[in-house]
């Protein structure tokens, strides 16, 4: 079954990203979710193969709509600006929505809230240090404003502090998520 499975979710992929511009946007967020479902069973055969592989997914996913706007239709404005005062952009976007009703802002919010959200889970999953909260969380904090920093310097994005501020609550969840689960599973094998 896992012969069909994989490529299947491969072939999805390369119609997703060859497709992007035709593919309705709730459409082109379901393929990480549907491909993620199609490879799970072989994370039973062979989790870390798995979890490596699930990981590379995202991690190129995640280069994608950070410095190239990936699949997701997203417009990028080339140029560089530097945006530091925490919450402005928030507290915008959602007077923004309080006075048009457009959901496109709080997309923005939530898709930067998402968008680390699967690293919480899969890091800690697949590298055992990385399990200390000490050691993970300044981790991605330095990682996440490595990456507003490229894109500012790269302007390929807006370095903002509120995207720093929404991916980090990501990665913290999906985190306290994985940590929750494997202390309940400890416990209940006890």
């Amino acid at each position: 079954m896992n012969d069909v499975l994989l490529p299947a979710a491969a072939v999805l992929n390369v119609i997703w990203i060859a497709g992007a511009a035709w593919i309705p946007l709730p459409f082109q967020l379901m393929v990480p979710v549907v491909t993620v479902l199609l490879v799970f069973p072989t994370v039973f055969r062979r989790p870390k193969r798995a979890l490596t592989a699930l990981l590379a997914y995202y991690l190129g996913i995640l280069l994608l709509v950070l410095f190239f706007g990936g699949v997701f239709q997203l417009k990028r404005s080339w140029g560089s600006s530097v945006q530091l005062e925490p919450f402005f952009t928030i507290r915008n976007y959602l007077i923004y929505y309080r006075r048009t009703g457009s959901f496109i802002s709080i997309y923005n919010l939530l898709g930067n809230f998402l968008l680390f959200l699967p690293f919480g889970v899969l890091i800690p999953l697949r590298f055992v240090p990385l399990r200390r909260f000490w050691l993970f969380l300044p981790m991605t904090a330095a990682l996440i404003v490595g990456v507003e920093y490229l894109q500012w310097r790269t302007g390929t994005g807006a370095a903002d502090v509120d995207d720093f501020i929404l991916n980090f609550a990501g990665a913290a969840l999906g985190y306290g998520i994985v940590r929750t689960v494997q202390t309940a599973c400890k416990i209940y094998r006890s």
